[in-house]
């Protein structure tokens, strides 16, 4: 693999390029988060998984946000923490660079195929969530989803999912109305995430079974929406890895994989 850091409208990014990228050829491309730290975990394993076919080459990009808790947050709200400023609620406008500066630049500067069943974009935690907003502002640019323990214990998420009006700070939030026919997503929460919290993040295994289900209404079909859990996951990169690996093989290998009970 080859790795490339660019700097672009202000934010690092990380571009790693598949063993035997030839730039006469295209390529899938993910858009990852945080940097790409699922992914970072466990490069050599993907370009092993690469290597013997096992799921097809692809383009990754880790790009890392400014101020996370302002880049992947939808609306302003208050920290979980004492003492502590304000969550930003700056995801609209991180999503905009991403989609009208990075995104450009790599697929006039990388063999990228730019059509949206040829792109995705992944986060864990934060990263999840704010992948689930591109879903709603950028559904035309993104068809495939990897979405990790995403903070959807987060206020007001679950109410803005089941189509209710959230209102901060004098304005409107409502979700959009999503095809959702050509999309795909993969979604994960360890079982036992936020066990030992007192905060919103308590609920987060219960949130997450909620999204389930409104994203099911959305329209995904039991094809196209493949939700996993585990049963000593905790919030953590030891299990966002091996559940980004299963992410690639369910969307870019053989689709055999099957989802797990959480019943």
């Amino acid at each position: 693999m080859q790795i490339k850091s660019e700097k672009i409208h202000d934010y690092q990014v990380t571009v790693v390029l598949p063993t035997g990228y030839d730039s006469e050829k295209t390529y899938r491309t993910i858009y990852m988060h945080d940097g790409g730290n699922a992914a970072t975990q466990a490069m050599n394993y993907i370009d092993h998984l690469i290597i013997t076919e096992q799921i097809e080459p692809m383009i990754l990009v880790g790009v890392v946000p400014i101020d996370r808790n302002n880049d992947y947050t939808p609306w302003v709200t208050s920290s979980l923490l004492p003492n502590q400023p304000n969550l930003g609620g700056q995801a609209k406008e991180y999503l905009h660079v991403l989609v009208h500066e990075i995104k450009p630049f790599i697929d006039m500067n990388y063999a990228t195929n730019a059509s949206p069943d040829h792109t995705a974009i992944a986060g864990c935690s934060f990263g999840g969530l704010v992948s689930i907003f591109a879903s709603y502002y950028y559904p035309k640019i993104f068809h495939d989803y990897i979405i990790l323990s995403a903070s959807f214990w987060y206020d007001g998420f679950i109410q803005y999912l089941q189509g209710e009006e959230v209102v901060r700070q004098g304005k409107s939030y409502q979700k959009p109305v999503i095809n959702r026919e050509n999309h795909q997503m993969y979604l994960y929460v360890g079982e036992i995430e936020g066990i030992y919290r007192e905060s919103a993040q308590k609920h987060m295994v219960d949130y997450t079974k909620k999204a389930y289900g409104e994203l099911k209404k959305e329209g995904f079909s039991d094809s196209n929406l493949l939700f996993e859990t585990h049963p000593e996951g905790t919030h953590d990169v030891y299990f966002f890895s091996p559940h980004f690996i299963r992410a690639l093989r369910w969307l870019y290998g053989d689709k055999k994989i099957r989802p797990a009970s959480f019943e």
